[in-house]
């Protein structure tokens, strides 16, 4: 099990500010729940933890129990913390006498976590109707005392930092409006064959996606974000026989599915191993924008 960082910086870091995703209501959950189906990338998501939550004490300093379930929302969203791990805050001298009344006065507590980023192997989510718990399995990476506006304790996973180095690998090369496709992924998680990542990679599928940003910049895209592109292939001849949008956020739907078919014609994929028993898979393929 990786470690918890504890950090005295009060702030969080702007690279992950910026590519943070608050959560304000259960709807947005449930939404982010239902689009970690269909992701290949880690997203980092905020969330306020309603009051009832409590510190307490140990040797290292004040902690938040990973063993007991954190609410959100009325408690219609009960957070479960991956291996019941314990959330360790280290607090400037100044505060250090008062924390706990601070706590007990009101202050409040974001976390910043992921879903299913430690094992993609299990649902991240149980999503039931607005009249229950949906619960929801977090993978911690910050979290946050705030008094009023101010923050005042921080503790600081590694997952952040490991987030935060992932940001600059996933980095488009090159300038203009530009395209470059990730590590396709089958439904269960596992990667797709080397002859096919190759295919996907291939130049003309690039320079195509290149030219659909363009033309949804031209129509107000964002500059920056991502499409994940549902391929349907058949195993034997590696005809892909469907490409469909999953998932996107550059907000312009007809750029979107310009992305989908560009990967979908101009994917030529070899035969699959001669020992799948699959006759056809579903293939996500993200592709990552810029300008």
């Amino acid at each position: 099990m990786r470690a918890l960082l504890v950090a005295l910086v009060l702030v969080v870091p702007s690279a992950a500010l910026a590519d943070a995703r608050l959560l304000t209501s259960i709807d947005e959950v449930h939404q982010v729940c239902e689009e970690a189906r269909d992701r290949t990338t880690p997203e980092l998501l905020v969330i306020e933890v309603e009051p009832g939550w409590s510190l307490s004490a140990s040797e290292s300093g004040p902690r938040i129990d990973g063993r007991r379930r954190l609410a959100a929302f009325d408690g219609h969203v009960s957070l479960h913390l991956t291996g019941f791990e314990p959330i360790p805050f280290e607090v400037p001298e100044e505060i250090r006498g008062s924390l706990a009344q601070r706590v007990a006065q009101g202050a409040r507590l974001r976390l910043g976590f992921f879903l299913g980023f430690d094992d993609r192997r299990r649902q991240p989510c149980l999503v039931r109707n607005a009249h229950a718990v949906t619960i929801v399995r977090a993978d911690v990476a910050f979290a946050e005392i705030l008094d009023g506006e101010r923050r005042i304790a921080r503790s600081e996973h590694d997952r952040l930092r490991a987030f935060n180095d992932d940001q600059e690998t996933f980095a488009v090369p090159g300038q203009g409006p530009r395209g470059a496709v990730g590590d396709a992924r089958f439904v269960n998680g596992a990667a797709a064959p080397a002859s096919w990542q190759q295919a996907l990679e291939a130049e003309p599928t690039r320079a195509q996606i290149s030219q659909c940003h363009a033309e949804g910049l031209g129509r107000g895209a964002a500059p920056e974000g991502q499409v994940v592109v549902r391929l349907n292939v058949e195993t034997r001849t590696g005809r892909v026989r469907r490409a469909d949008v999953a998932l996107s956020s550059v907000g312009d739907d007809g750029e979107a599915e310009c992305i989908a078919r560009a990967v979908g014609a101009g994917a030529s994929l070899p035969p699959g191993p001669a020992e799948w028993r699959a006759e056809v898979v579903d293939l996500a393929v993200p592709v990552r924008l810029a300008r």
